[in-house]
């Protein structure tokens, strides 16, 4: 039998990883599995391991200081909410953490890892840039956070008058209009009592003035393997109707511009191009090469014509950080004898 205190410390894997999808605003925490004492002796597979995982907001980690985070966990994660626990926004608090067996030996406490508690940084919310009248479209929001994470945010939404309402859930019903008529929609999103603000435009459509329909479902990825200079990628799903729900005719050729821009209203003499009169209902590109700045808030918006002079109005914009730089050139290169 090992003497008492003889595990191997726990040790704290990947800190805190971003935000899990839920409407608190949650925390993963992970670390690594314990699975041998000290002197490297393998623990017997029948005793169980649990960890206990706590906070302080004492770096020396006094013993009075420790607070809960994961308890008798047998896993080597735990989700938790930082304002649940008490966890001042703004501040740092250090997470630490120990292994305990099922025949009651226990490690010493893991070295501190130091944590700053996000704070509410800025609030996104994305709606359609247009809406036909009487239909419905779903406005959503984004928060940022200080340490650079996004997650679904649940606002309380207002405006919309006289030509659309919104709902508590941020769903836009467009009123009937005679001419386009501009909605404003706002959000107000409050966490640990910082409250962060946004605004867009919809255009309501009156259906007597039919043009093309604007892409939908617009998004970013990367970045990608398959394009290593050009890492990132916007697409789009294709635009095959007017704005009466009419299709548009098989001898008439569609094509796309896609747009990037540091203007959340998508002002048009912000918007700089990515592609122009497009067939294809993607488009790859650099960011260092567009000029976007690393850790910049960018926003991306598409627009479609058809070959009739049929002109759509902007895609929804989709709000982007610019914090990838690419893939990395291979490293550690050497030459062996054959």
């Amino acid at each position: 039998m090992k003497k008492s205190c003889a595990v191997l410390l726990a040790c704290l894997a990947s800190a805190l990883a971003l935000p899990c999808q839920s409407k608190a605003e949650t925390r993963t925490l992970t670390w690594n599995a314990v699975s041998t004492y000290i002197d490297g002796t393998p623990i017997a597979s029948n005793v169980y391991i649990t960890y206990n995982m706590y906070w302080s907001s004492d770096a020396e980690l006094s013993a009075g200081s420790l607070r809960p985070v994961v308890t008798s966990g047998s896993q080597t994660n735990g989700t938790f909410d930082p304002d649940l626990l008490g966890m001042s926004r703004g501040t740092t608090v250090y997470i630490t953490g120990e292994t305990v067996l099922s025949t009651g030996e226990k490690s010493s406490l893991t070295p501190a890892y130091s944590w700053a508690v996000p704070l509410l940084s800025e609030l996104f919310i994305g709606c359609p840039s247009s809406l036909n009248e009487g239909e419905s479209g779903e406005c959503t929001a984004t928060a940022l956070w200080s340490d650079g994470s996004m997650r679904p945010a649940s606002p309380a939404w207002s405006g919309g008058s006289p030509y659309a309402s919104i709902g508590a859930e941020g769903v836009l019903t467009a009123s009937e209009v005679s001419g386009v008529q501009p909605a404003m929609v706002m959000a107000e999103y409050t966490a640990a009592g910082v409250t962060r603000t946004a605004s867009a435009t919809v255009m309501i459509v009156d259906l007597s003035v039919v043009t093309i329909m604007e892409p939908k479902n617009v998004n970013v990825s990367g970045p990608l393997a398959e394009s290593p200079s050009m890492p990132i990628r916007l697409a789009w799903d294709p635009v095959a109707t007017y704005t009466d729900g009419t299709p548009i005719p098989s001898n008439t050729i569609v094509d796309y511009s896609a747009y990037w821009t540091t203007d959340s209203t998508l002002s048009e003499s912000s918007l700089m191009p990515l592609a122009s009169s497009t067939l294809s209902v993607s488009v790859y590109f650099d960011p260092n090469v567009q000029g976007m700045k690393r850790n910049q808030r960018v926003y991306f918006t598409t627009r479609a014509k058809d070959s009739t002079g049929k002109k759509s109005r902007l895609s929804a914009a989709i709000p982007w950080k610019v914090s990838n730089s690419g893939l990395s050139s291979p490293g550690n290169g050497r030459i062996r004898r054959n």
